[in-house]
């Protein structure tokens, strides 16, 4: 994965009945051969710098497997709080080594150590107040990913970000995330698109000259369009304050995939510093409605779907879908 250059949208939201539905899309100029993962209860879990422990309860989400170890994307635990990580480079800063006093890991361990200590965005944020990154890799040919993420429930959502100021837990009411640069800087560019209004713009006199609006979609004039990371910030925060509450599995699972593919990048859209084609490799979403992790990748439009079951849960391995 070495060299890799990975941009990623992130966005949450909840339906007429509370119920949370999170997820994805992932950016790269090719694809991992990632796979929907359950990782069971009571499976081990290996820390660098903690005592080793085993899961209490199941996680989903799509990612590869490094041997016996899950590495996820993106995934959520069976009682409802998720995590996704992004790219953050030339922002995220990871410690030399532990520190003493701190609850210090490896930052490829922090989702998996999140899914099973916490089932709260609430708990979660008490629990990473003495938490601290540390610049140690899984091997050596997999190099130190420099992200940021998000985590959200069914009530709330949060950003985590280590930088060179120390790890940060930025509320996010916007329900989103992209890449560089760091949180508070999208909140404040966010400002910059006050005017726009799903609404249509009115016909002015200006000196006797009437101005008329030509065609639908003027109160939007402005939204950006563009792939960078600031872009698709504004726009998938402006659909997802904007679009309709809509009732019913199907009716939500559309309203987000409807939402990220507005930013997904198109194959040969986006050539990246490394002089690679970055696209859109999948988007993914969980719903805590029915425990079912959906998604689509860039070449195949079907959507697909993986559940949590009773088996899974409770196999004695991995299951890899």
């Amino acid at each position: 994965m070495k060299g890799v250059f990975i941009m990623c949208t992130g966005l949450r939201f909840n339906d007429s009945e509370g119920n949370l539905y999170f997820g994805r899309n992932l950016d790269v100029e090719s694809t991992y051969g990632e796979k929907v993962i359950v990782t069971p209860r009571n499976y081990e879990l290996p820390y660098k710098f903690l005592e080793n422990g085993k899961t209490t309860k199941a996680i989903i989400g799509m990612g590869i497997m490094a041997g016996d170890y899950p590495m996820y994307f993106d995934c959520i635990n069976e009682n409802g709080l998720g995590i996704a990580g992004l790219n953050f480079p030339r922002y995220a800063y990871f410690t030399e080594g532990p520190v003493d006093g701190k609850t210090n890991m490896a930052p490829y361990e922090f989702m998996l150590w999140l899914m099973e200590e916490f089932d709260t965005v609430e708990e979660a944020k008490k629990g990473l107040a003495n938490l601290n990154l540390v610049d140690a890799p899984f091997a050596p040919q997999m190099p130190v990913a420099p992200l940021h993420w998000i985590i959200s429930d069914k009530k709330e959502s949060v950003v985590v970000e280590q930088t060179k100021d120390g790890l940060k837990v930025y509320d996010n009411h916007v329900g989103v995330l992209t890449n560089n640069p760091d949180y508070p800087w999208h909140m404040t560019n966010l400002n910059n698109y006050a005017g726009l209004t799903p609404n249509d713009a009115t016909t002015h006199d200006w000196n006797g000259q009437e101005i008329r609006p030509l065609g639908v979609g003027t109160g939007s004039l402005g939204l950006p369009g563009d792939s960078i990371p600031a872009s698709r910030f504004v726009k998938v925060a402006y659909l997802n304050a904007n679009y309709p509450t809509v009732d019913g599995e199907k009716a939500n699972v559309a309203k987000f995939f409807n939402i990220l593919k507005s930013v997904a990048m198109v194959d040969g859209s986006v050539i990246n510093e490394q002089g690679k084609d970055e696209y859109t490799v999948y988007t993914g979403c969980f719903s805590t409605k029915t425990n079912t992790y959906y998604y689509n990748r860039f070449d195949d439009f079907e959507m697909k779907s993986v559940q949590f079951t009773e088996e899974n849960m409770n196999a004695d391995k991995v299951t890899i879908y």
